[in-house]
């Protein structure tokens, strides 16, 4: 099955947001966001085999291979202009994604806003994909995010742990590629209690990647913030999208 989900009409679409959900996560994360943005800004998101409506295909067996399947399904929406937006895991991708579709069309997203992402990954403990069940589950807690009592049920955890674990994988074998910085803004956006990234170290990583860095914003809530503070998240991506075309307001619902 394609990877990408689109969750808007298209007749109504002026410019795409298209996401990227953070390790483990399912392209339907997104799909409310389509009735509380501005109608002109469409929502469609990615997502990796494994899970979701993808869930009978094989794991992505590297991050070269997620990249181009994702620029692959993303084709259609290059008529008009797009957005990326990653969570987490997903920003990293959407980074790669960014070159990638320069590299094949020449032409780069209107902006990237990357969400509790630091690439350097300074703060907190990393986590091997080869972790135990309970070292993962422990990992998980102390990002926070996710209800106790689902951590706490076998069957959640049992269709959980491996899409985690193949996503992990994708992201500890990333190959580092000495690429030319993005020429469009990259916006970093922050939890103010993340227990996992670091706000300083998070925009001097960003800024490498874009000759067009942008002030971070800061949100209430944890790794997880864009789901804790949904409503100021999506104001401020209807704020950066309008800036990316130059202040042209979209159409409010």
């Amino acid at each position: 099955m394609n990877a990408l989900r689109v969750w808007s009409k298209t007749d109504e679409v002026r410019m795409w947001l298209l996401c990227l959900p953070p390790g483990g996560g399912e392209a339907r994360l997104y799909k409310d966001w389509a009735g509380r943005l501005p109608e002109g800004l469409g929502v469609a998101a990615l997502e990796l085999p494994g899970r979701g409506g993808r869930k009978s295909e094989p794991w992505a067996a590297s991050a070269e291979d997620a990249v181009a399947d994702f620029a692959d399904a993303a084709a259609p929406l290059l008529e008009r202009p797009v957005l990326l937006f990653g969570h987490s895991m997903g920003a990293v991708l959407a980074l790669d994604l960014a070159h990638e579709l320069r590299a094949r069309h020449g032409r780069q997203p209107l902006a990237l806003i990357a969400a509790a992402s630091e690439l350097s990954q300074r703060r907190g403990p990393e986590i091997s994909p080869d972790a135990s069940d309970e070292e993962l589950v422990r990992w998980l807690r102390d990002l926070g995010g996710t209800p106790e009592e689902l951590l706490a049920g076998p069957e959640y955890l049992t269709e959980l742990l491996p899409v985690l674990r193949a996503d992990l994988r994708v992201v500890t074998h990333r190959p580092r590629r000495a690429t030319p910085p993005l020429d469009c803004p990259v916006h970093v956006y922050l939890g103010e209690r993340d227990p996992m990234v670091d706000g300083l170290a998070a925009r001097r990583d960003w800024a490498a990647h874009t000759t067009c860095e942008q002030p971070p914003r800061t949100f209430a809530g944890g790794h997880f913030f864009v789901q804790e503070s949904a409503g100021a998240v999506l104001a401020a991506l209807a704020d950066d999208a309008d800036a990316a075309v130059g202040g042209r307001l979209l159409r409010s619902r």
